[in-house]
């Protein structure tokens, strides 16, 4: 037996007003079903009553209602018993703490958290702070006196929400060459007793970040900010439901962080690696939450960054694309790192990618990873190698790149080839012995351990290289190692040489592959805000956290959770997220493959030879006119749809993106479990995808779920919920769309119309590049321009039922679509018109002149 609710257990819940319903679902399996019989199952909500003087909780009992009564989307097959009950927020205003206990006849009272191994549920009540102008109200210690703050404020905007501060302090210049510059400043400390818990974006080594969670979570149980390691990011919540954000600038010339005092204050660290004292920045917002905190704080770095000033800005948002972004982010692409390792050769790249084409894989984009540069070394590993020359190895590429991209690209599908390199070269830089060192300047930096290109010499190097793997056919790169550039430079190297190789290195991307560029192990902040902030600079691909790793269970489900959390911090950039590569024959290659296709960013896979699971190749691709696959990508980049959920309460962790043309967006939410033990099932309120629904704002009064895994489809409202069901190490995506209501038969009938994409791929929402909903007074027409060929679905909700799957007309291209490539759903599966574009765009033999508008007329 399961027991599921909304607010949901080991989760943080916000909710504007004075109550919030409580609904709790018990999924008995069917032999317990049959044995409860007559016999009535008892639910209370158990609550603190939002901390009362007394400390006693209070058992409220749950109300049973009819499933009928009850708007849940659910996939399970078996019969659910509904409960509810509604907490009310105490004259305080107090946040609720709360749990769930059961009684089943003949057995003694159970209680869900026990059951489920995870914590009490938060219930907030957001309240207005307008009255509380300055950020001192929220701290209980004010900032050290070297630091000041000054308000920000949008031009053309009102000093409400969201309210913002920078601070500033200086940092002083380093006492020598070798050491940079560095103070800690205090910028406040939390009221604790204001504070349910906090997020944060934390250093992970010296390549990545990491989501961090506070240790305790509820009212009196925050105990401070004391993450283990750096941030760059921190987001505190409080008990009147309002979010404040810790921002730190960095620049070029200096990196500032953040960190924990020991009495749980919020400290700014300061770097500074130039040669006279700078200014470190930490911008505070406080918001209504974690979204718009965010987007405010980054909306100011990025001014704070590009233009030094912050007084006034034009309002506009961070991370705006100025160009058409590369159609090389839709293509599915082959990486050799899992695949052959370090070991690569002429002929085993050319065979990797030879056995995808024959085994129906045709990938468009290759990605020569590491070790086919000419490198020297009496190292046992990677780390002690140094390049020599631009030309790829002579030994393992006797016909050079020329003739690997040659030999590659006789499989006609493959459009690019790109390869890797470091951002020194390789991992120990340059050789001083070879033909680089013989045309380029070097600087020796640590002792004699490394070579690197000279600051004088690094633009020209850069344009070179690029300009010669140009000629030899190459047409995108990997620019890996990056931290490098922060890790292992003497401060006085650093304070030159990283703003020089971020300029030099971006500009040759730019100028020779324009976006086709992956920036990885970058995730620094000084290299974020100098090459990933600015929506002026060319948007290239941002590897979004550590490796894949395909030999380590446990690392699965932390990988998700990491990219998901990331997100909220690093989709702000002007890059497109890279979830890194996986594979497809992989006990967890459909889950890697689910939270690929949602994630805004490129698909890749790195399948050993001859080991290909074609079932997820044919879920994270769709057939383009001419046969090519293509992968759809949402509109928007993938973020965690809970904050102040830590990884340890191992709830299956929710990832939201949206997809669709101006004017009709569909939410995709994928949910992942954590746990890794028995099936896990979860809730969540559709306001939290969609939003509240306001008149003129977000005008959906109903909305049309479907379920990848189950391909259950199911008309529900604003104000309902959607029960997850996963899987150990199992996934599931849920498609949301619009319910648009065409009027018909002069106005006295209504048919409630949704469109879901593409139903057999994971992110088939993705393939619907337009949509256009009409009505005559006895025919509805739907039209869906798609962006590749598959099964489309359209959802119908009639007024009159018994017109449902009257189909008048189908064309593709404008041409006549037979009755057997149209079907009406049954069952689960109901209101669904199917269309199987791909069998009839076959079948009337049609090819690239024609487009790929599906036009659906059906009875009104």
């Amino acid at each position: 037996m399961k027991i599921t609710c909304y607010p949901p257990l080991a989760g943080t819940t916000v909710v504007d007003g004075d109550e919030v319903e409580v609904i709790v679902c018990v999924d008995p399996t069917p032999s317990e079903f049959k044995a409860l019989g007559t016999s009535e199952i008892t639910c209370r909500v158990w609550h603190d009553n939002g901390g009362s003087r007394d400390g006693a909780w209070v058992e409220d009992e749950m109300v049973p209602v009819d499933a009928a009564d009850v708007d849940v989307f659910s996939i399970s097959p078996n019969p659910t018993l509904y409960f509810k009950s509604t907490l009310r927020a105490p004259p305080s205003g107090a946040p609720i703490s709360f749990t769930i206990n059961y009684t089943i006849p003949g057995s003694a009272k159970k209680w869900a958290n026990f059951e489920l191994q995870t914590s009490d549920g938060i219930v907030v009540f957001r309240r207005d702070n307008a009255e509380k102008t300055e950020i001192t109200s929220y701290l209980r210690s004010p900032p050290t006196p070297e630091v000041s703050y000054t308000r920000l404020i949008r031009a053309g905007t009102t000093i409400a929400d969201p309210k913002t501060w920078v601070y500033t302090f200086s940092i002083p210049r380093g006492q020598y060459a070798s050491s940079p510059g560095y103070v800690e400043a205090i910028l406040g400390a939390p009221i604790n007793d204001t504070i349910i818990s906090y997020f944060a974006t934390m250093k992970h080594g010296t390549a990545w970040v990491q989501p961090h969670h506070s240790n305790f979570r509820g009212v009196g149980r925050y105990e401070g900010f004391h993450p283990p390691k750096e941030c760059v990011l921190a987001a505190f919540l409080t008990v009147r439901g309002e979010v404040m954000v810790f921002l730190g600038i960095s620049t070029a010339a200096s990196t500032v962080y953040l960190k924990g005092g020991g009495d749980g204050s919020v400290i700014g660290v300061g770097r500074n690696d130039g040669g006279k004292p700078v200014d470190g920045k930490v911008v505070v917002v406080l918001a209504k939450g974690v979204e718009e905190g965010v987007e405010e704080a980054m909306f100011w770095a990025n001014r704070i960054a590009e233009e030094g000033r912050t007084a006034e800005a034009e309002s506009e948002s961070v991370g705006e694309e100025v160009l058409e972004e590369d159609p090389w982010n839709d293509s599915l692409k082959y990486c050799t790192w899992n695949s052959l390792g370090r070991e690569l050769t002429h002929k085993r790249v050319v065979d990797a990618v030879n056995d995808l084409y024959d085994s129906g894989i045709q990938v468009e984009s290759v990605i020569i990873d590491d070790n086919w540069q000419s490198l020297n070394s009496q190292s046992r590993d990677a780390f002690g190698f140094r390049w020599t020359e631009f030309e790829a190895d002579r030994k393992a590429f006797p016909n050079g790149l020329k003739g690997l991209v040659r030999d590659i690209k006789k499989n006609k599908g493959v459009k690019h080839v790109a390869v890797w390199h470091g951002i020194l070269g390789y991992w120990n830089g340059i050789s001083p012995v070879g033909w680089i060192a013989d045309n380029y300047k070097l600087r020796n930096i640590r002792n004699g351990d490394i070579y690197v290109v000279d600051k004088s010499d690094i633009g020209r190097f850069y344009d070179d290289f690029y300009k010669f793997l140009s000629a030899q056919g190459i047409t995108a790169v990997k620019a890996d190692t990056q931290c490098l550039l922060d890790e292992r430079l003497p401060s006085a190297d650093k304070g030159e040489l990283l703003p020089a190789y971020a300029a030099a290195w971006r500009a040759a991307a730019s100028k020779y592959f324009g976006q086709r560029a992956i920036s990885c192990m970058s995730l620094v902040p000084q290299i974020l805000f100098t090459n990933h902030l600015r929506p002026s600079l060319p948007k290239f691909t941002l590897r979004n956290s550590d490796d894949f790793f395909p030999h380590s269970p446990i690392s699965h489900p932390w990988h998700i959770f990491a990219n998901a959390h990331n997100a909220v911090f690093l989709s702000r950039l002007n890059v497109t997220p890279d979830w890194d590569m996986f594979q497809t024959k992989h006990d967890w290659g459909g889950y890697h493959a689910a939270a690929r296709c949602i994630s805004g960013g490129p698909v890749y896979i790195t399948d050993d030879v001859g080991r290909h699971d074609m079932s997820i190749v044919n879920k994270i691709t769709a057939k383009g006119k001419n046969g090519e696959l293509v992968t759809l990508r949402p509109t928007s980049k993938a973020k965690s749809l809970e904050y102040f959920t830590s990884f340890s309460e191992k709830r299956p962790v929710k990832v939201m993106s949206t997809t669709g043309p101006e004017g009709y967006k569909i939410k995709m939410v994928g949910t992942f479990d954590l746990d890794g033990g028995d099936p896990r099932n979860d809730m969540i309120s559709l306001r939290d995808v969609v939003g509240v629904q306001e008149q003129g704002v977000n005008e959906a009064k109903e909305f049309a779920v479907y379920s990848h895994n189950s391909q259950t489809a199911k008309l529900v409202g604003a104000r309902s919920y959607i029960k997850t069901t996963v899987q150990k190490g199992g996934w599931d995506v849920a498609s949301v769309s619009p319910i648009v209501p065409v009027k018909t038969d002069m106005g006295r009938e209504e048919v409630g119309v949704a469109v879901f994409g593409l139903l057999d791929q994971i992110s088939g929402a993705a393939a619907a590049v337009d949509v256009k909903i009409a009505s005559n007074s006895s025919t509805v027409k739907v039209g869906v321009e798609l962006k590749a060929l598959g099964v489309l679905g359209i959802f119908t909700n009639y007024t009159d039922s018994s017109r449902y799957g009257r189909i008048r007309q189908v064309t593709l291209g404008g041409e006549d679509v037979p009755e057997k490539f149209v079907s009406v759903g049954e069952g689960s599966s109901y209101g669904t018109i199917k269309v199987d574009v791909e069998g009839a765009w076959k079948y009337l033999e049609l090819d690239d002149r024609w487009d790929l508008w599906v036009w659906v007329h059906f009875a009104a």
